[in-house]
């Protein structure tokens, strides 16, 4: 019979996934204590939400108390050079130029659960889709999956697929066989390299693997509430949702014959939201925006929100 993690290399492909691997659940105990120590500084910002999670984030029993074994999947969302925004327009952060990938992961997450009830002995394994609106580490578990290192912008980074990806998990009951063997951690492929550090518009990268939020542009055109601060709106740079420039000045993110997004991720570019204009943002009205957005990442910032940022 076929242990999870045997099944999960076999499956994981045609569920629309890039990579995935599968540990035992355990406390992250020194990572909560890193994120305490990060929230203390003062680099959550606006986000109370994670002062209110910081307690119980390391235990995913919180989200499904039968846990004993933990996959993780990524999924690049890099595209071929032909899916892209025209020069000139109000720019989106790649990872929102299809449907909402919380909604997609979890959809592929599930998949990849049936797939698994599928193999003699699996057919009543219960188990959880996560994704990153759920109270966990999900960053830390990728690590632990083998599955990359965290940079130095604090991203996860895959030596093969790169930074631009996005990590899911499915929490499942199912026991690891006797014959598991866990991954070996990746070591960090970083070296002396600062690209990421220095090309941030806004220095949010203040040490090595530590983000102020407060400076980062995906915070403040995504999660903020309300407009984007006047000390950051010079550095945007014609941004209106989210940031890539670390991500693309990483030379994980720039090597020739690199992987694309999978066929089945679902996650492709919407090719008429990529080329609007600022004047068109401007003169959209509520009800357009709705239709035009439906299921994208972009319906959280709000229209009002984007047109501040132009």
């Amino acid at each position: 019979m076929y242990g999870i993690a045997e099944i999960v290399e076999r499956e994981y492909s045609d569920c629309g996934f890039s990579a995935a691997g599968v540990v035992p659940f355990d406390l992250l105990d020194e990572e909560c204590e890193r994120f305490r120590r990060w929230l203390a500084s003062g680099y959550g910002a606006g986000m109370g939400y994670l002062e209110r999670s910081a307690g119980y984030r390391h235990d995913l029993r919180r989200l499904f108390p039968q846990v004993r074994s933990v996959v993780v999947t990524l999924t690049s969302y890099r595209r071929t050079e032909a899916v892209g925004q025209p020069d000139g327009v109000p720019r989106i952060a790649r990872f929102a130029w299809g449907a909402d990938y919380h909604d997609v992961l979890k959809r592929n997450l599930r998949r990849l659960l049936d797939a698994i009830r599928r193999y003699d002995g699996y057919e009543a394994v219960g188990g959880r889709p996560v994704v990153d609106s759920a109270p966990a580490f999900e960053r830390a578990w990728a690590v632990r999956a083998g599955l990359g290192w965290i940079g130095r912008s604090s991203m996860l980074v895959h030596p093969e697929i790169g930074s631009m990806t996005l990590i899911g998990l499915l929490l499942s009951d199912a026991p690891l066989s006797g014959r598991f063997v866990a991954p070996e951690p990746l070591p960090n492929g970083c070296g002396a390299c600062r690209r990421c550090v220095e090309a941030c518009p806004t220095g949010a990268i203040v040490a090595p693997h530590t983000v102020d939020a407060g400076r980062c542009i995906a915070y403040q055109t995504v999660e903020r509430s309300g407009p984007v601060e006047e000390g950051v709106r010079p550095f945007l740079g014609g941004r209106i949702f989210g940031c890539d420039r670390c991500m693309e000045v990483c030379p994980y993110n720039n090597r020739e014959e690199m992987p694309a997004m999978p066929e089945r991720a679902g996650l492709e570019a919407v090719a008429e939201r990529l080329g609007i204009t600022a004047e068109q943002w401007r003169a959209m009205t509520p009800e357009e925006f709705t239709t035009r957005f439906a299921g994208s990442p972009l319906l959280r910032a709000g229209l009002e929100k984007l047109k501040s940022s132009l």
